[in-house]
């Protein structure tokens, strides 16, 4: 694997969260939260759509066990958790400059010890003091 093609992954999720948080935070009120994840979701399954149209490898197919498997069904569950999280963070008047870091730092200690218990990734000094920090700039941020 090319350094590229392990930072490329990674460029596109920044963007896409840079788009995401931007755009989440700028809803307007008049939407119902709720209505809204219906739409963005109907823009996700059409982007998917032709992401997978573009992207696959081999002949496209539409059999049900290359679509499904109950962990897509969580990672579809926890995403619908995120986005209907952030909005109403939003709504509750949290700014975009720090919901995004203050949950992604909690997320970051709670994933430490999962990775550890169910991954078997190890827990090194470094990555606990990389959670020390994510700590340490949450509380600064509410300051």
């Amino acid at each position: 694997m090319t350094k590229l093609s392990a930072i490329v992954p990674l460029l596109l999720a920044v963007a896409g969260s840079l788009v995401y948080h931007a755009s989440a935070k700028s809803i307007p009120r008049s939407l119902d939260p709720t209505a809204a994840l219906l739409g963005l979701y109907g823009t996700a399954l059409a982007g998917s759509a032709i992401a997978y149209a573009l992207l696959r490898s081999g002949p496209a197919t539409l059999e049900l066990s290359r679509f499904w498997h109950p962990t897509v069904a969580m990672v579809g569950l926890g995403a619908l958790m995120i986005e209907l999280g952030f909005l109403l963070a939003y709504r509750a008047a949290w700014p975009v400059s720090v919901a995004s870091v203050v949950t992604n730092a909690m997320v970051a200690v709670l994933l430490l010890p999962l990775g550890a218990l169910v991954f078997r990734e190890a827990i090194s000094v470094d990555r606990a003091l990389g959670v020390v920090r994510c700590l340490i700039g949450v509380w600064l941020l509410q300051r």
